[in-house]
């Protein structure tokens, strides 16, 4: 398991290595709706996933069974219950930590 570093952009794409594969993460802000939109394109940078809206404490990826996407999880995680969606700055100022749980770690729990 790592975190995944999200920046002080309102729509930013970063490059991950998730369970030995590139990948890159997109993560939009919807300033209407006051939430983060998670995609997923390859190495190629051919969109594979698109439209995840990022709740809390829930694996993202799990509703998802395509072979194209990373093998591991995504979670948006933290201590308490909380309510909704994080919020813009939730990530950056720590409230929220972006996390990939590798294949490894899913077997081991």
């Amino acid at each position: 398991m790592f975190l995944l570093e999200i920046e002080d952009l309102n729509s930013q794409a970063f490059e991950s290595v998730l369970d030995n594969e590139l990948f890159y993460i997109v993560m939009d802000w919807n300033d209407s709706g006051h939430y983060w939109e998670m995609g997923i394109r390859n190495s190629a940078y051919i969109t594979v996933l698109d439209g995840i809206c990022v709740v809390p404490n829930y694996l993202l990826l799990n509703q998802f069974k395509y072979p194209d996407i990373p093998i591991g999880e995504i979670m948006a995680a933290i201590d308490k219950n909380v309510n909704g969606s994080p919020g813009r700055n939730d990530f950056v100022n720590k409230k929220f930590e972006f996390i990939y749980i590798t294949q490894e770690d899913i077997y081991a729990l």
